[in-house]
């Protein structure tokens, strides 16, 4: 009897504390960058402790993942990779993102051309976007 009464509030308890609203601090810079077409300073993941230079990131849009978990989409102009040519389209998870910082800087020609065509939710067959929140 006592689990019953116990059963709502851990649930209640569960959803405050879960991911997405956790991830949430960013979000509304973000969603301001993507409805202004502005570029951001973005420490990510473990970029500090691997000697990187922040990554500067045109936001494209952010969406909610079938997850529950927040994504940015954008196009990034300097800062770490996994071996690629740092400028490229980018799909960033709001858990690994560590600070947003608004800067001066306009989105280049191949940025706004692929803002403009707009993301799927798709990486190739994968598609893993429920819901896009701003672009």
């Amino acid at each position: 009897m006592k689990l019953l009464h116990l059963s709502p509030s851990l649930l209640l308890a569960l959803t405050l504390m879960s991911p997405a609203q956790a991830q949430s601090a960013h979000e509304a810079p973000l969603c301001e960058a993507a409805k202004a077409n502005r570029v951001v300073e973005l420490v990510y993941d473990k970029d500090v402790s691997k000697g990187c230079l922040p990554r500067l990131v045109d936001v494209h849009q952010v969406a909610i993942g079938n997850n529950g978990t927040l994504y940015m989409h954008g196009w990034q102009t300097r800062g770490c990779t996994k071996s690629r040519d740092y400028a490229s389209e980018r799909i960033f998870r709001f858990d690994k993102i560590k600070s947003v910082t608004p800067v001066e800087g306009s989105f280049g020609e191949k940025s706004r051309l692929i803002k403009e065509e707009g993301w799927d939710g798709c990486i190739g067959s994968n598609c893993f976007i429920k819901e896009t929140t701003c672009q």
